[in-house]
């Protein structure tokens, strides 16, 4: 990823790390403004799921793992980067379709996607007198590195996303044009929304 934002003639600054501790979320900010010489634009998009049945298999370290990346991660980075953020800025979150049409199969990843629904819309009413609008982003079945490395149950994998009305799962490339969206200035009257992109089947 950071070869392809170099090779477009973009600035690129690497920061890798384990999100679930909250020291070096707060740094990786920190460094991030460093380098950047500035934060105008915040994406939550970090995220970790793993596919279990019946709730009795959920142990206290998954349950930790799942919101620990998924909303601790996302509250220390938002909090890290509030006083660096101008008027204009945007935050934009990766909620998911479970926060309002849960799996039963992702009972913990389910309850931390609908948290950062409700912190994105909480959120946004709070920092709309500053002008920083915070909005969030729901895919339904999209196909991405999570599905394969244990989001899904295996038996699950072949037949993901076929129950869209598209029939299909998405690919990366088309949910990317909405986070584009909210990051402008074309979006300049949207905060408080979660966009939905799921195939065809309402959002609830």
């Amino acid at each position: 990823m950071v070869r392809l934002i170099r090779a477009a003639g973009r600035k690129a600054v690497p920061l890798p790390g384990d999100i679930r501790n909250e020291a070096f979320c707060r740094k990786m900010v920190a460094d991030a403004i460093k380098a950047l010489g500035g934060l105008d634009v915040l994406v939550n998009n970090a995220g970790y799921q793993s596919a279990q049945a019946p709730l009795l298999d959920i142990t206290t370290e998954q349950l930790d793992s799942t919101f620990k990346t998924n909303v601790y991660a996302m509250f220390w980075i938002t909090q890290a980067a509030l006083p660096s953020l101008p008027p204009g800025a945007a935050i934009i979150n990766t909620a998911s379709v479970n926060a309002y049409d849960p799996s039963e199969d992702l009972v913990d990843y389910a309850a931390t996607k609908a948290a950062i629904a409700n912190f994105s819309k909480s959120m946004a009413k709070q920092l709309a007198p500053k002008g920083i609008r915070v909005n969030a982003v729901a895919p339904g079945p999209y196909w991405t590195p999570l599905q394969p490395s244990g989001g899904q149950k295996p038996d699950k994998l072949p037949k993901f996303g076929a129950n869209s009305p598209s029939g299909r799962p998405g690919q990366p490339a088309e949910i990317a044009p909405l986070y584009v969206l909210l990051a402008s200035d074309e979006a300049s009257f949207t905060s408080g929304d979660v966009l939905a992109s799921t195939g065809g089947k309402p959002a609830n």
